[in-house]
């Protein structure tokens, strides 16, 4: 028997709901499960740069057989004496996902006693893994919230999460993104910012589009602005999802930084330049086809597959879903001189490391990687390789 992958890069469905979750004004999730379930994701606070704060109900063997709603009772009244929080979302681990226990029945004498909301989320490998949890944690608040998407002159891009790598210099980068080629103006979506338990108005009235966490994988017209070509491909996307008018002399701001570009991507198509990707769906497929199709780059890619898209579009070499020491031998077998993706995979001493998928530490400045001006700048960083 011959094992194709040793190093899962996903998680399971709880660290997938606490991406979306992390930093949401006036939230606080809960983890209903052993102690290890908790402190083990306590990072996805860190992603989102809030307090590394995930309390759990901290059950035993004795809870999984004789019952654990009374630690469960428990937890919540703690987690209200503390934090009074507007809303707590209660995520199932495995342990107490199998014993067909009614969590929700002390969720509802919860939110009897304080008058606040409580939700239940299934993050047990039962239910899926880390990716899964993400459109089943959006339509959790869609339903609980009755979000609609709206028709106002605004644009909510849903999928975004507090938890991506450098959200604040990415989610700027998309707005003078769009701001090139629209003058719709964005807000904050859900799991971005949005207040949406005490204000939320001006989100629930935008224009919905999904993104990011939320990707739904069609094709690369749908992936990240990443790369000239790829930045235009989003943007007419977004107009024709959305229904927005692209402004006269959009094209005119992409052209200007094709040119620019254009000299770079000559000098890394003539050199072997060799590229290593670890990242997420959204993310890592537009990035490999920027660095493969627009700047002649070698490519190898660990990401989640899509269907819909061949892996041999966008890179030269593929692994479904994995990471760390396994992903790093991978690397060093393709030859790989620059290599984007999480902590996990930094080795300085063997490539260049650019930061790009969670978890990253050690990285004080983060790196843009949406819109025109990011592909310039990394355009540029290759071909110095190239020509070094």
């Amino acid at each position: 028997m011959q094992l194709d992958r040793l190093e899962p890069m996903n998680g399971c469905g709880i660290l997938g709901a606490l991406k979306c979750v992390a930093g949401m004004p006036g939230l606080l999730p809960m983890i209903h499960g052993p102690v290890c379930c908790s402190s083990g994701h306590r990072l996805a606070m860190l992603y989102a740069g809030v307090e590394p704060l995930l309390p759990t109900t901290c059950i035993e063997q004795a809870q999984v057989v004789m019952g654990a709603n009374e630690r469960l009772e428990t937890a919540l009244q703690r987690a209200w004496d503390a934090y009074h929080p507007e809303l707590t979302l209660v995520i199932l681990t495995c342990a107490t996902a199998m014993t067909g226990e009614d969590a929700a029945a002390p969720l509802a004498e919860y939110e009897r006693r304080t008058g606040k909301r409580a939700l239940l989320f299934d993050g047990s490998a039962l239910a899926g893994d880390e990716v899964d949890a993400f459109p089943r944690i959006y339509e959790l608040f869609r339903e609980a919230f009755a979000l609609e998407d709206g028709n106002a002159d605004a644009l909510a891009l849903d999928g975004l999460a507090l938890t991506d790598y450098g959200f604040e210099v990415n989610y700027a980068a998309l707005e003078k993104l769009l701001a090139t080629a629209t003058d719709v103006p964005m807000v904050r979506g859900l799991f971005a910012g949005c207040d949406l338990l005490t204000g939320g108005d001006a989100y629930r009235q935008a224009r919905k589009l999904p993104v990011g966490l939320l990707w739904d994988g069609a094709g690369l017209a749908s992936a990240a602005p990443i790369g000239v070509a790829g930045s235009w491909r989003f943007l007419c996307h977004l107009a024709r999802t959305a229904g927005l008018m692209l402004k006269p002399g959009a094209e005119n701001a992409r052209d200007a930084f094709a040119a620019q570009m254009e000299l770079c991507a000559d000098a890394i198509r003539r050199a072997d330049v060799r590229v290593g990707v670890e990242g997420a769906g959204w993310y890592a497929y537009a990035l490999a086809d920027f660095l493969k199709n627009e700047l002649g780059a070698h490519v190898c890619m660990s990401v989640d597959r899509r269907a819909d898209i061949p892996a041999e579009a966008v890179c030269d070499e593929f692994y479904e879903d994995t990471g760390r020491f396994e992903l790093v031998e991978r690397f060093r077998a393709f030859g790989a001189r620059t290599v984007f993706g999480s902590s996990n995979v930094q080795l300085d001493e063997a490539w260049n490391y650019v930061p790009f998928y969670q978890p990253v530490w050690r990285v004080v400045e983060p790196v843009a990687l949406l819109g025109y001006e990011a592909a310039l700048a990394l355009a540029r960083r290759l071909a110095k390789e190239a020509c070094a």
